[in-house]
């Protein structure tokens, strides 16, 4: 734990800026932990840690990929749902007849 001195200006920048990072990273750590069961690290070792770093990265994208999935599933019944309305349906449409030999 790094405490700062008491005159303002007395930390090395680099120091300043690994603390705003590590600032920056506690919500979402703090927030795996409370909502996807991550309160223990059951891996061991340093390439445990790795590993769980890794798991939990992969869940929030999977996450996030569902909800955009589930907006997008929702925006494109939505528009069905007001095509029906006027009279135009998207998937009912009649394809044009092609003049093929098979």
């Amino acid at each position: 734990m790094h405490v700062d001195k008491v005159r303002r200006g007395g930390t090395p920048k680099s120091l300043w800026r690994w603390m705003k990072r590590r600032a920056e990273i506690e919500p979402s750590i703090g927030h795996l932990k409370r909502e996807h069961r991550m309160d223990r690290n059951r891996l061991k070792g340093v390439l445990g840690d790795q590993v769980n770093a890794i798991f939990s990265a992969i869940g929030m994208n999977f996450r996030k990929l569902i909800r955009h999935l589930a907006v997008f599933f929702i925006s494109i019944h939505y528009i069905a749902s007001i095509q029906k309305k006027r009279g135009y349906s998207l998937f009912e449409q009649k394809l044009p007849r092609l003049n093929c030999l098979f």
